[in-house]
């Protein structure tokens, strides 16, 4: 995510001449599509979804050949085959390099964000449907995403004896954070009826 955001950086520079170097609008558009891939590659997560959210609004994201896939990937839809390939097409050899666990960069993120995805969709699933959800081998499955909760990109548990994954999702955290809301305004609009009724202007 550092590279995304240096890229993004890059790609809002106002002054065009850096010494001798003159900047054009390509070299910005290429920047800001260099923000969008390094940002989809990175690991699953808060971190990354906010990076997501800030490429999302930005407009000139609309114009790039990849805003499909940033779009879905904001919105957090789970990524078939063909729109995985597409976006693999616009990468560089790096970034389909193979990790020490036989994934590509590429293949992780895909996962991670599909795995991200399906909490959102599930409450709970098996370890064998989340492995053909993601097209990978259920062990793998679940050691993927026993991290991912671990490492607090993604919550939930894991039930070794039934082989399933419960997810959790922020619905209660809202409620609560919603009643506290309502409280401090019940709390605020008592203070005023006590003073307007002390005879106290209150203005509107």
């Amino acid at each position: 995510l550092e590279a995304a955001l240096r890229y993004y950086d890059i790609s809002q520079i106002e002054k065009r001449q850096i010494g001798d170097e003159e900047i054009d609008e390509a070299a910005l558009e290429q920047a800001l599509a260099a923000a969008v891939t390094c940002t989809i590659l990175a690991g699953a997560g808060p971190q990354r979804s906010r990076v997501l959210a800030t490429l999302y609004k930005d407009e000139r994201c609309s114009k790039l050949k990849i805003y499909p896939i940033l779009q879905k990937v904001y919105l957090e839809r789970i990524l078939r085959k063909p729109e995985i390939e597409a976006f693999a097409e616009e990468l560089k050899p790096h970034q389909k390099a193979l990790l020490p666990d036989n994934f590509s960069v590429l293949d992780r993120a895909m996962i991670e964000h599909n795995l991200l995805s399906a909490s959102k969709l599930y409450t709970n699933i098996s370890f064998d449907e989340l492995g053909t959800l993601l097209g990978i081998p259920p062990h793998k499955a679940e050691k993927i995403a026993s991290k991912m909760i671990y490492e607090d990109r993604m919550r939930g548990s894991i039930d070794q004896v039934e082989a399933v994954i419960h997810f959790e999702d922020d619905t209660e955290e809202l409620q609560q954070w919603d009643q506290q809301i309502v409280g401090v305004c019940q709390g605020l609009n008592d203070i005023l009826d006590g003073m307007a009724k002390k005879g106290f202007q209150i203005p509107v």
